[in-house]
């Protein structure tokens, strides 16, 4: 099973880096990225060789094309083998998202606000006649592919960055905004009860409402637990009665946030660098205590592509 799940995440993470769309007049010529990447999600670096049979003045790192492209400058700098590169560090974020409390940028780099959408990659070169050589931009190699974090981490606000790659290998960033979700912020296991603690992500005011469902696994049994509200926030509280007669049997339950209007969405930690929440973010097995005397072994855990479950079992009277 984990081998699946593994699979899984490996094609989704290839799909992410490609997106299908028609060539485009100027993918050629090209030159290939040395080194293309967001960090943080909104700090973009490149660096890309300048090609041999060009003496280049000045460099830029072109997004998009027609009338209104952003130009971000970069920084000719010679190799030790002669060869001479063009480097660049800047930050890029959504314009829609843009807010009073968004994060500072660093002192001396510049910030370059985008519209939603994908945004291809071009490098001009410019000799000291003023002539201009442009090429598109190749995808670099993407940094440690399988490591234990993503090289684009979701961003806590709901919105995209990420360095894709088209159909014919062309370098794009695309930014934008994800459908809604139910992100867990905390779980806080007590002795009789779980407080779960959770954000209702790039969802409306009005919609931000619903309740907690607990579902075993085998789909046949549920639990409605009412949710509070504050804002985008919502806290629920799990007792052991609401496991029902689990019996001794361990039981798996899955969590979901069940919403007036609209789909009903998986609690889940993925607004995170991390690529397989599961295996990082571990809780520990506890005994949940009713007041009655019945004792309950819990797990809470996260489901390799991130969803948030419990494991639980009755504990027979006189053990």
């Amino acid at each position: 099973m984990r081998k699946g799940y593994a699979a899984v995440r490996s094609a989704r993470s290839r799909l992410d880096s490609l997106v299908l769309v028609p060539p485009s007049p100027d993918d050629w010529p090209r030159v290939t990225a040395d080194h293309l990447s967001l960090l943080d999600g909104r700090t973009l670096n490149v660096c890309v060789t300048v090609p041999d049979d060009l003496t280049a003045a000045s460099a830029s790192l072109v997004l998009g094309g027609g009338s209104s492209p952003v130009v971000i400058p970069l920084t000719l700098v010679q190799r030790g083998d002669g060869r001479v590169e063009a480097r660049g560090t800047s930050v890029v974020d959504l314009l829609e998202n843009v807010r009073a409390d968004s994060p500072p940028v660093p002192a001396g780099m510049r910030r370059f606000l985008l519209e939603a959408g994908q945004w291809r990659l071009s490098v001009v070169f410019t000799d000291v006649r003023g002539q201009e050589r442009r090429f598109a931009l190749a995808a670099a190699p993407r940094l440690m592919p399988d490591g234990p974090t993503l090289p684009e981490p979701v961003r806590a606000d709901g919105t995209y960055c990420r360095v894709i790659a088209s159909s014919t290998g062309r370098a794009y960033l695309s930014l934008g905004r994800d459908h809604a979700e139910a992100e867990i912020v905390s779980v806080d296991i007590g002795w009789s009860q779980i407080t779960l603690r959770g954000r209702l992500v790039n969802s409306p005011a009005e919609a931000c409402s619903g309740d907690v469902e607990l579902i075993r696994r085998n789909g046949k049994v549920s639990r409605t637990l009412p949710a509070t509200w504050q804002g985008d926030v919502f806290t629920c509280t799990v007792h052991t009665a609401d496991f029902g007669a689990s019996g001794t049997k361990e039981q798996i339950w899955d969590v979901r946030l069940r919403r007036p209007r609209g789909r009903s969405l998986k609690l889940c930690r993925r607004r995170t660098d991390v690529r397989s929440p599961g295996d990082v973010f571990r809780m520990p097995n506890r005994l949940l205590t009713a007041d009655d005397g019945t004792a309950l072994r819990i797990n809470p855990y996260y489901t390799p592509v991130g969803s948030l479950a419990f494991r639980a079992a009755l504990i027979p009277s006189g053990s």
